[in-house]
């Protein structure tokens, strides 16, 4: 089928934060797309630049082959509605008056609203099962009735296009499934194109057409549900084992997550030890404990930022004093911490002469056929003048697994081999 809505080579950041880089996705007029991911992937960002709430700094947002810049907001108004997560107002309006701002686009330059307008608000307030509610201030309503009340606004606006950012994240079962079908027989009815950001899975697996999987800005896989919602994609990009059957009836996947005690019991999981130091190794540690792994740190000086969490955490660690060099006897306790360890992780924090011997440790590792993780490292962190950026290098040259950040760590702790 058409594209309805194009995005082509999106790059948009925030002040000091980058969401997108070049990213491109396309809507299918009709369809119902599901856009997931991990909390901070970027989803309800992509929704606002689709609505033209956002403007991307480079790249286009199209709307029917027309750039979204260049569309009036009255007309988009008519063709998209925005169902937000949540919604404050400083006036108490009243149930029905919410849902009649979704007619202010078709409303003449005097305001008034017709019969016609009425009906709209009336029939979408029935759908949405709040027709019993329009007398209520919209304030008083449970987080459940408010989120029902913005959807019934968005369909009065008879938009072509449906936005839904998490629209049942409040509701209980009952409304839930009732909301997927009305959207379901919208889509089918009515021809409405429909992008439904969801955090659950399974809800989104069994409605959707197809799905949008986010990472970190980028899109990890695009496809039927089936495509997307593997074991494989769930855990690389949100960091937990699942198990993947297919509903009884419907057929659609069905994602069932594995407790990290479940997983232990299943397989034993490894020894990690985390070189690390000013902070940089403490959210590893707890993430891989939380995830049933062994976890040891060092060397680390008495009183940083790692030692302390290590210390709360109860794990073992080669200490070195405050502020001093790492002297044999920390560096030999080190080394017995790694060979009693499956993997070894190497955070991204300034090496200096007093703590180069870190790096040698993991050089000495990988030399022994250990797994070597490496964060990748900021050169302006190399204060010994170059060396330490050998040691990286050689890292690299013998097969350490380099990654750029955290989110890719436990998809190079499982890896299969060396």
């Amino acid at each position: 089928m058409p594209s309805i809505i194009e995005m082509k080579s999106i790059s948009f950041h925030y002040p000091g934060r980058e969401v997108f880089r070049n990213l491109s996705l396309s809507i299918e007029e009709g369809e119902i797309l599901g856009l997931i991911g991990p909390n901070s992937s970027g989803k309800t960002t992509l929704l606002k630049l689709i609505d033209g709430i956002l403007s991307p700094q480079h790249g286009e947002v199209l709307f029917q082959g027309q750039n979204l810049r260049s569309l009036k907001r009255p007309f988009l108004a008519r063709q998209m509605a925005v169902v937000p997560q949540e919604m404050d107002l400083p006036f108490a309006f009243q149930v029905r008056e919410i849902v009649l701002m979704g007619r202010a686009p078709y409303l003449s330059r005097w305001g008034w609203e017709t019969e016609t307008d009425w009906s709209v608000v009336h029939q979408s307030m029935a759908l949405t099962d709040v027709a019993e509610l329009e007398d209520r201030p919209f304030a008083e309503l449970s987080q459940g009735e408010k989120q029902r009340v913005l959807l019934a606004r968005a369909l009065a606006q008879e938009p072509r296009v449906l936005l839904l950012d998490e629209p049942t994240s409040h509701l209980d079962l009952n409304h839930q499934v009732e909301i997927h079908e009305l959207i379901r027989r919208l889509n089918r009815e009515r021809k409405l194109t429909v992008l439904n950001i969801s955090h659950d899975l399974n809800l989104a697996a069994e409605y959707c057409h197809r799905m949008v999987l986010l990472r970190q800005g980028t899109i990890d896989s695009v496809g039927t549900p089936a495509q997307v919602l593997t074991e494989e994609n769930i855990r690389r990009v949100y960091e937990i084992q699942v198990l993947i059957e297919r509903h009884p009836i419907s057929g659609a996947p069905r994602v069932i997550p594995i407790a990290p005690q479940m997983a232990e019991m299943a397989s034993p999981k490894r020894t990690v030890h985390i070189i690390c130091g000013g902070g940089s190794g403490a959210d590893s540690a707890r993430r891989l404990l939380l995830r049933g792994y062994q976890v040891t740190l060092g060397v680390l000086n008495i009183g940083d930022t790692d030692q302390r969490i290590g210390s709360i955490l109860g794990l073992s660690m080669a200490l070195e004093e405050p502020f001093a060099a790492i002297s044999g006897r920390a560096d030999q306790a080190n080394r017995e911490l790694i060979r009693r360890a499956d993997v070894v992780l190497l955070e991204r924090f300034p090496i200096g002469r007093g703590n180069l011997a870190n790096l040698k440790a993991a050089l000495e590792a990988r030399k022994e056929g250990k797994r070597v993780i490496v964060i990748q490292n900021d050169p302006r962190e190399d204060l010994t003048g170059g060396e330490a950026t050998r040691f990286y290098q050689e890292l690299k040259d013998r097969g350490a697994i380099l990654i750029p950040d955290h989110s890719r760590l436990l998809e190079a702790i499982e890896a299969p081999g060396v």
